[in-house]
């Protein structure tokens, strides 16, 4: 494992708040270096860490709301950073950076993006320090290379699995991106979102990977899950519980819409939304959730259409006598509920 998470940050964090508990999330991959981040922090300071067994896909994802039920005095989220600092009442956010490099994988991606001039670069949180020098190579090499200007919520050239907003606004000045790191989730998100070639450069196996045929099929089941619910009465509108997906408003704005079209709709609550949670509303014909985007448009084991935002007002659009248009092309698939950011 290449990936460390910056100890630093949590000693600073411990140092000035001085709590006796604290609350740890973290994604899967990351478990271990958490666990071991954990001893340290209780043999260096006497700090108490409740490892939280949940889920973690992201910054959306924190658990600032159980500081409080479990008697903590603060909360860390381990491994996605942005540009804020802390997040909701309690929680710090803590990078994790991975020291690959992705000299050889950059000179095996000259070959394939040869046909195009003008390169965009974008990654996730582990991959940020890499983009100047991989700029850098690449311009040597004779591309025009940009990297999205960061935002409130995004550091430059960073992207989520449901916000583009660094890398959309420059789609037409570009040819084609190119994602740095090992992740076809980000990659597949920013082929679709953007609608531009994409190629993922994995400095582990020093590969580079067209997503155009994942990208296709994605584009493929998303359109074909949005018509496939233009027949339904029945509809399920889920609200997301997780902190960052707390949709109410597009929930009732899309819940409105489809009652004004002579459709029923059963709203839910769910805090993991996953064909187990929906399988016991068979009366539901299709859902519509608000939570993470990535549920509808990366799932393949629901019975049944589960739409995302993107897909609902695509939906909305064609039982009102409108063109949806491409509906995945846009910056934004979620406008995360990051009013909770303190910094």
């Amino acid at each position: 494992m290449t990936v460390r998470i910056d100890e630093s940050r949590v000693f600073e964090i411990i140092e000035a708040e001085k709590p006796k508990v604290i609350l740890v999330n973290a994604p899967g991959g990351l478990l271990r270096q958490t666990k071991e981040l954990m001893a340290l922090v209780k043999e260096k300071y006497g700090v108490q860490s409740i490892l939280s067994g949940d889920s973690c896909f992201g910054i959306c994802d924190t658990v600032d709301d159980d500081v409080e039920k479990l008697q903590a005095d603060l909360a860390l989220h381990i491994g996605h950073n942005a540009a804020v600092t802390e997040v909701g009442e309690h929680t710090y956010l803590v990078d994790a950076v991975d020291d690959v490099e992705f000299g050889d994988v950059v000179e095996t991606a000259v070959k394939v993006l040869a046909p195009y001039k003008r390169i965009g670069l974008a990654t996730f949180s582990q991959h940020l320090q890499q983009l100047r020098p991989v700029k850098e190579r690449l311009e040597a090499k004779g591309f025009q290379v940009r990297v999205g200007k960061g935002n409130n919520l995004m550091l430059e050239g960073q992207v989520f699995g449901c916000d583009f907003s660094t890398a959309f606004p420059m789609r037409d000045e570009v040819d084609a991106f190119a994602m740095l790191g090992e992740s076809e989730f980000h990659a597949v998100g920013l082929a679709l979102a953007t609608g531009k070639p994409t190629f993922m450069l994995d400095p582990y196996m020093n590969e580079v990977t067209d997503m155009q045929e994942a990208a296709d099929e994605r584009r493929k089941r998303s359109v074909l899950a949005v018509y496939k619910a233009l027949d339904a009465r029945v509809f399920g509108v889920i609200t997301g519980l997780k902190e960052g997906q707390k949709m109410l408003g597009r929930s009732r704005w899309i819940t409105k819409r489809l009652e004004m079209n002579g459709r029923k709709v059963v709203q839910l609550a769910i805090r993991d939304v996953t064909s187990e949670r929906l399988a016991p509303h068979r009366e539901i014909e299709a859902f519509i959730q608000t939570a993470c985007p990535r549920i509808s448009i990366d799932g393949f084991t629901f019975d049944r259409p589960v739409l995302s935002i993107p897909q609902a007002d695509a939906l909305v659009a064609l039982i009102e006598g409108r063109e949806p248009g491409e509906f995945l092309e846009r910056s934004k698939w979620i406008e995360l509920t990051v009013g909770l950011i303190k910094k």
